[in-house]
C-alpha cells in the first residue's frame, strides 16, 4: 500500500490525520500541536513505504530465505547429534 498522495496534509483535520495514521500501525494523541501531528503522520508513512521496498526487494527476499534454511540446518544438524548421543548412552 503507498501512501495516498496528498500535497498539504496540515489541510486535513486532527480526526482525519489519526485515521490516516492508523492505517500505518500509528496511534496519534490529538492532544498534540497540529503541525507535530502531521510530522508524525509523514514519518510512519515514509517508514511504511521504506519497509514496503525491503519486502518487495529481491535480494532482501534471497537473503530471508538463505536465513531460513540455515536456521532449518542448523536444526536438522542438532537433532541428528542428539540422536546419536542417545543411541551412544551419552545422554
Amino acid at each position: 500500500m503507498k501512501a495516498p498522495v496528498i500535497e498539504d496534509y496540515s489541510k486535513l483535520s486532527k480526526r482525519e490525520l489519526e485515521l490516516l495514521a492508523r492505517k500505518y500501525g500509528v496511534e496519534l494523541d490529538r492532544r498534540l500541536r497540529k503541525e507535530t501531528l502531521v510530522r508524525l503522520v509523514e514519518i510512519a508513512m515514509e517508514k511504511h513505504d521504506e519497509e514496503q521496498d525491503l519486502l518487495n526487494d529481491e535480494s532482501q527476499i534471497f537473503f530471508s530465505r538463505g536465513i531460513f534454511v540455515g536456521v532449518v540446518l542448523g536444526a536438522i544438524a542438532g537433532a541428528l547429534c542428539m540422536y546419536a548421543f542417545y543411541e551412544r548412552g551419552l545422554l
